[in-house]
């Protein structure tokens, strides 16, 4: 039974709005997200931090026309496994899914309403195997800093996301000077040039320049 029916709607709606400076690893942003499904059990955006249904929705079709999926899909910071419904509502012709989070409530609750396609794994901690999926997908993840140097943690969680996808990676991140309040942005096109650098990428971005929120697709 979610505790937030029992709490009055203005603290509620504060909870809710709650946005932490950072997480010092992976496993204590994990125990946040547990936190929010146990309070917001049932409301799933509060949960999420999705503003609407529809906000979801249009991030996860920019994601998919970037980058379209195909083979085995890994979907890391699956979440309740929204994704997963919204590939099988458009019918996209992939052969598998894995879904991953650090939240072990989220993953208990995805694998309760879609079965058993998802894990718990932190992999800064426990890697893929290498080309172990064809397409990748980190949506409306990376947006808290983790570490000391969070931009250095954020690409290598993408590196290592990146090397288990044979085809390539579509991630989203928010851009900076568009919103504020905004603890952890990057610039769209220099974080580009630099992971196509470091990793060998061919990059493409998905910045329609006022959006808050951009996409970008790593292939190899």
């Amino acid at each position: 039974m979610s505790l937030s029916r029992f709490l009055p709607a203005a603290l509620k709606r504060r909870m809710a709005r709650y946005t932490p400076r950072g997480f010092s690893d992976p496993t204590s942003c994990g125990a946040f997200y547990d936190a929010r499904h146990d309070l917001f059990s049932g409301e799933d955006l509060l949960v999420l931090e999705y503003s609407t249904r529809e906000a979801q929705r249009r991030l996860f079709d920019r994601a998919t026309r970037l980058l379209p999926p195909e083979g085995r899909v890994l979907d890391l910071g699956c979440g309740l496994g929204d994704f997963l419904s919204h590939l099988e509502g458009c019918k996209a012709p992939f052969a598998d899914y894995r879904g991953i989070d650090v939240s072990e409530r989220m993953v208990a609750e995805a694998c309760r309403r879609h079965g058993d396609r998802f894990e718990r794994r932190d992999l800064l901690v426990d890697p893929l195997e290498q080309e172990g999926f064809d397409t990748g997908y980190i949506l409306s993840v990376l947006g808290y800093p983790i570490g000391d140097r969070p931009l250095e943690t954020m690409i290598e969680i993408v590196r290592r996301a990146f090397v288990a996808c044979r085809v390539g990676l579509a991630f989203s991140h928010l851009a900076a000077g568009r919103k504020e309040g905004l603890a952890f942005t990057t610039i769209p096109l220099e974080l580009a040039d630099r992971l196509s650098q470091e990793l060998g990428a061919h990059a493409a971005l998905d910045d329609d320049g006022t959006d808050f929120t951009y996409l970008l697709a790593l292939r190899h």
